[in-house]
């Protein structure tokens, strides 16, 4: 009995999936990011409310507060905490002990969130103190923590100004590549934030819908130019015809979850009238002059490797 060669491959892999999964990444990162922040101002919160009696605009005076990491890895808070002038206090010694472990048991269910996940927002605002009880503990400086912004900006993305630019063709998915203007500086990990025309937009439109069709709108963001002609009668008398071009961003993947908010993103342009799509998030790479090698990191300036016959 010899193997038979199959007539078809037994699945397939869709053409786009490096795209979807650095997508995933980087929104799974974006979550938790914001995550820590919500999770660090509550925490600050939940030290007032602890020391005020749930009472927001009567006074108190904590500055940092201490968190224990358990052995899953999360964050709990001791009941110490630190006042202005750096005096070291508990939260018995202030409201009592019934109010303190109910204050404390409360606040557990918020720090928890606080572990490797969202580490890179919390560690940077907390000192480490002497281990407690064999745990890595550390000091929260709340003042910071109440400080951070709770939300990244949402729906309308404003233009960012351009500095000094170069033109190149970048590439998203390992297949369609698209001219456009980018800012060495501008970088996240090796990725570059394009900046299109207009009709360069078009295409990626034409593009990203196309594979919505063919693969699913679950696993394919979508552009779309709304474009129009405002012949509406100015008060003067004459009539305008201006035309308008509105670019519309959809990620079919948030529009049913916690994410729906965000789903949907009206892109406004820069002074020279250009769109940066999908920013880092679709994982944008610069490509080299023959169009060939993605360039990650992207430098403007590719050292020439000069080779002798002698």
């Amino acid at each position: 009995m010899t193997n038979q060669t199959p007539s078809r491959p037994p699945y397939q892999i869709p053409a786009d999936l490096g795209t979807i999964a650095h997508a995933a990444l980087n929104a799974a990162h974006a979550a938790d990011e914001q995550l820590g922040r919500a999770m660090a101002v509550v925490t600050a919160a939940a030290v007032r409310d602890i020391l005020t009696g749930h009472e927001p605009t009567a006074p108190f005076d904590a500055s940092a507060v201490e968190l224990v990491e358990g052995e899953s890895g999360s964050l709990f808070p001791t009941g110490r905490y630190w006042t202005m002038a750096g005096d070291e206090r508990t939260f018995t010694e202030a409201v009592g002990k019934a109010e303190a472990g109910n204050g404390v048991h409360g606040m557990s269910e918020w720090t928890v969130y606080l572990n490797d996940n969202t580490a890179d927002v919390w560690r940077p605002l907390c000192s480490e103190l002497p281990d407690g009880d064999g745990r890595p503990a550390f000091a929260l400086d709340l003042i910071r923590a109440a400080a951070l912004p709770l939300n990244e900006p949402a729906h309308a993305s404003p233009a960012a100004p351009l500095g000094a630019t170069v033109d190149v063709m970048v590439c998203a998915n390992d297949r369609d590549r698209y001219p456009a203007k980018v800012d060495p500086a501008d970088q996240r990990d090796g990725y570059v934030r394009p900046w299109f025309d207009l009709d360069t937009v078009r295409r990626i439109a034409t593009d990203t819908q196309a594979d919505a069709a063919r693969y699913g709108h679950g696993s394919v963001d979508t552009v779309h130019v709304l474009e129009s002609g405002d012949d509406s009668v100015k008060p003067d008398g004459p009539v305008d015809h201006t035309k308008y071009a509105v670019v519309l961003v959809i990620c079919w993947m948030n529009l049913n979850g916690n994410k729906r908010e965000q789903a949907t993103e009206v892109l406004q342009p820069n002074k020279d009238g250009r769109y940066a799509i999908g920013g880092f998030e679709w994982c944008w790479y610069a490509l080299s002059e023959d169009g060939l090698t993605p360039l990650i990191p992207f430098k403007t300036h590719e050292p020439k490797v000069e080779t002798r016959v002698d």
